[in-house]
């Protein structure tokens, strides 16, 4: 079947072919306006681990501290590791002096993405509707993080490891309504196209 066959099954059912056209564009036009807003908050953090000997202080090479780097890099997974712990989450929310939601544990895992980037650097996102919640939680994870470190890594004289934290930014995420528009428009006209072609095929059978 040539193209121009296409289009003229498609014109005999223009009705239905436009009429889910503009419906489809017409409703992700809606479906994407009335979004609510949403906004992101993302954190950075950096494990240092403290260095018990300056080079100055001995007559062999610490090779640039790098047993520090590596033991910052391992205990980096641990940090990470926690934004997923049901229980972590929970000290954030106290933290942050915010109720807890009333969700399921594994729900409340997934509040935080934490993604670890070599070699001990940490990459925190969280979304919500709220800004100042979403403020608050951000900034008392880093909080809690450093809180946690200090109770496991603390030798008899100081902290072990820092969790260094970046000032926090905080956007609002808006849906690109002209984009979801298009992709709608030619979801549409896709969608017509089939459904015309097939209202076709079956008034043959």
């Amino acid at each position: 079947m040539e193209l121009r066959e296409y289009f003229k099954i498609i014109g005999k059912y223009k009705l239905v072919f436009w009429t889910i056209v503009v419906v489809a564009t017409l409703g992700t036009f809606l479906f994407t306006k009335l979004q609510p807003k949403s906004y992101l908050a993302t954190l950075t953090l950096t494990v240092n681990k403290a260095t018990a000997v300056k080079q100055s202080a001995v007559n062999y090479y610490l090779y640039d501290n790098y047993y520090n780097v590596q033991s910052s890099s391992l205990f980096a997974q641990i940090v990470t590791s926690w934004f997923g712990s049901a229980g972590i989450v929970k000290d954030v929310y106290d933290k942050a002096g915010i109720t807890l939601p009333n969700v399921s544990q594994k729900a409340l895992t997934k509040t935080f993405k934490a993604t670890r980037i070599e070699p001990a650097t940490i990459y925190v996102s969280l979304t919500g509707a709220d800004k100042e919640q979403v403020t608050k939680l951000i900034n008392a994870s880093a909080a809690v993080m450093q809180d946690k470190a200090n109770e496991l890594g603390r030798s008899d004289t100081e902290n072990v490891y820092d969790v260094v934290n970046f000032t926090p930014v905080v956007s609002e995420t808006t849906p690109n309504i002209w984009l979801d528009t298009i992709i709608g428009l030619i979801t549409g006209i896709l969608f017509g196209a089939i459904v015309s072609l097939g209202i076709d095929y079956f008034k043959k059978i």
